[in-house]
């Protein structure tokens, strides 16, 4: 009997690494995270004009960098409509799927690793509403003068002014673009902590899906996507700096990121 209890012990052990307080702490803190981001990011609307301002300024500037391509990337989704499809799925489902499904299995199966890319996480999102309240922007797909039109709603049906989307949405929040964000941490997390090496390199071509899917779609503008990949740099000095006073990596790990002493 004592054997059995010993083995159930373990089997727990292995499926929750911490066990379940640690595992409803972490639920109730990526909860209360997501519902304060939530509410913050839609208190956070800037003035309809301010915004309006903003996007003009962004295409003033991608213009002046070479970079203003954004209309030929969705004519040629347009032109294809499974391509369409796919830009349309991904941008409205994969975020949070994708993001929520990862965390997941970064807890249950790198627990190690969990704790260091949560601090990432959360620290992306606080500094992202900073972005969203400084310099609201209204997203490309609000431009119809320049030829942008809202795929989602044209062609997937889906309406960002009724319902939940409504409620827990800020139309102007669009610098920095949080899909880039996230779409970095989790494809080199996974590259690095994925153990085939083939699925390694496959999620390194996700942030290009994510990126593909919210230029298609006319949710952002390529400048977004490039404040969110800087955005994933900052929260990473962030984590690191917490890692520094608080360890929770292993060892290879702290040395690659130059954290243990010796560095």
């Amino acid at each position: 009997m004592a054997t059995l209890a010993s083995a159930r012990t373990r089997e727990r052990a292995r499926v929750l690494p911490k066990g379940w307080p640690d595992f409803v702490l972490q639920l109730v803190l990526f909860a209360v995270a997501d519902l304060l981001y939530e509410i913050s990011r839609t208190l956070a609307k800037g003035d309809l004009a301010v915004a309006f301002v903003h996007a003009r300024d962004v295409v003033s500037i991608e213009k002046s960098m070479g970079i203003f391509t954004e209309l030929d990337v969705q004519h040629w989704a347009l032109a294809r409509p499974w391509v369409l499809d796919v830009a349309n799925t991904t941008y409205f489902h994969a975020h949070f799927a994708v993001t929520t499904c990862f965390m997941f299995w970064l807890y249950l199966r790198r627990n190690h690793h969990y704790y260091f890319v949560r601090n990432i996480i959360f620290s992306a999102m606080a500094l992202a509403l900073i972005g969203y309240v400084l310099f609201p922007t209204a997203p490309p797909r609000m431009l119809t003068d320049l030829g942008f039109i809202d795929t989602l709603e044209k062609t997937a049906d889906v309406n960002f002014n009724t319902g939940a989307v409504s409620l827990l949405s800020n139309p102007f929040a669009a610098v920095p673009s949080v899909h880039t964000c996230f779409s970095l941490i989790i494809g080199t997390s996974c590259f690095f902590l994925v153990r085939r090496p083939a699925v390694r390199v496959i999620w390194l071509f996700y942030p290009c899906l994510i990126v593909f899917s919210i230029v298609a779609t006319g949710n952002h503008f390529w400048l977004d996507a490039i404040l969110g990949a800087v955005l994933a740099g900052i929260a990473l000095g962030v984590a690191w700096t917490i890692e520094r006073f608080h360890p929770t990596l292993p060892a290879s790990a702290r040395h690659r990121l130059r954290l243990d002493p010796a560095s």
